[in-house]
């Protein structure tokens, strides 16, 4: 728990001591770096079949796409490294950008009111500063206080019509899904970092992006069986298979980062991570097909928006958190 007296020093540490800095911005390294050899290798076959060395340079060609993304995961990697390795007060930040930046795509997706959205996001943020202050038992109340808020809210003197009122209810209810899902989520990322094994963070973010790699190629790759052809037809049963087969290698690859982890708890966790990541991927499948988007924005060049790519830790961190909770 923290204590009155050491809460600056709890919460802020400077990442350069953090024994866990040199193993794992080498293990990063190492990844990107065999990583651009693949993606350069793919690119020479690529042009080799095609009758050309070099790479035809239109716009939207798919090994333009993967430096994209490249790029984009070695800016989010190194990044969120950083701030896992700074302390809870870094993770707070971070978490607030993820509630804000999430919150204006879900508004925009579901057509939420201004002030609802404000809502949201100030919800997130006071959910993270409790945590900060009063620990993991902030998020057991949050969710009875939000249910409470927007009860009130649906409940507010109106017009005594149909309309008016059924209009009131699914703002309301849009708006605590959205709490549940961009506040009261991203802080068990929070209290993973408050915890006695803080290294969580950084084996979860490691994990739920070599789950997401995984996919992608092991689904490319084989093939096979649509996994809900009517929500998101690009997924695939071997997909299912790269992720837990992703995250196994993250786990495998980031043990240093959990000493006291036994095998076969690190194969749980994999598991949880492998499954939590479909799961968040199919739940913003869902929820962008009912709006009719392909992307929730524009933010991350070769992804999209914020919720494309951060689907998957919202789900998979408070999985973990609770999973750890019993194991540890």
């Amino acid at each position: 728990m923290i204590t009155s007296g050491s809460q600056v020093l709890v919460w802020l540490t400077n990442p350069l001591t953090n024994s866990l800095l040199e193993r794992f911005t080498f293990l990063l390294l190492a990844l990107f770096g065999w990583a651009a050899l693949v993606l350069l290798l793919f690119q020479r076959l690529r042009g080799s079949f095609n009758g050309n060395s070099s790479l035809t340079h239109t716009r939207f060609t798919p090994q333009q796409v993967l430096w994209q993304r490249y790029w984009t995961w070695a800016m989010i990697a190194f990044l969120f490294s950083g701030l896992a390795l700074s302390g809870p007060l870094a993770i707070a930040v971070l978490c607030a950008f993820l509630c804000w930046q999430g919150g204006r795509e879900y508004a925009q997706l579901t057509d939420m009111p201004a002030w609802s959205c404000t809502t949201l996001v100030l919800g997130g943020w006071i959910t993270y500063a409790a945590v900060l202050l009063y620990g993991t038992n902030a998020l057991v109340f949050a969710p009875t206080i939000s249910f409470f808020f927007y009860s009130i809210v649906t409940l507010l003197p109106m017009k005594q019509n149909d309309t008016e009122l059924a209009k009131r209810f699914a703002v309301s209810t849009s708006g605590l899904w959205g709490y549940l899902y961009l506040g009261w989520l991203p802080a068990h990322l929070l209290t993973l970092s408050m915890g006695k094994m803080p290294g969580l963070v950084l084996v979860v973010g490691l994990g739920v992006a070599l789950s997401d790699v995984g996919a992608f190629c092991i689904g490319k790759a084989l093939a096979g069986p649509k996994l809900a052809p009517h929500l998101s037809p690009g997924k695939t049963w071997s997909g299912v298979l790269g992720n837990i087969l992703g995250a196994i290698l993250a786990l495998e690859l980031a043990a240093f980062a959990l000493p006291d982890v036994q095998l076969w708890q690190r194969g749980l966790l994999a598991l949880v991570i492998g499954l939590g990541s479909i799961w968040g991927d199919l739940l913003e499948a869902l929820l962008k097909r009912r709006h009719g988007v392909k992307d929730a924005g524009k933010l991350l060049p070769g992804f999209g928006g914020l919720l494309d790519r951060i689907d998957s830790l919202l789900l998979v961190t408070p999985l973990v958190y609770y999973l750890s909770y019993h194991l540890f």
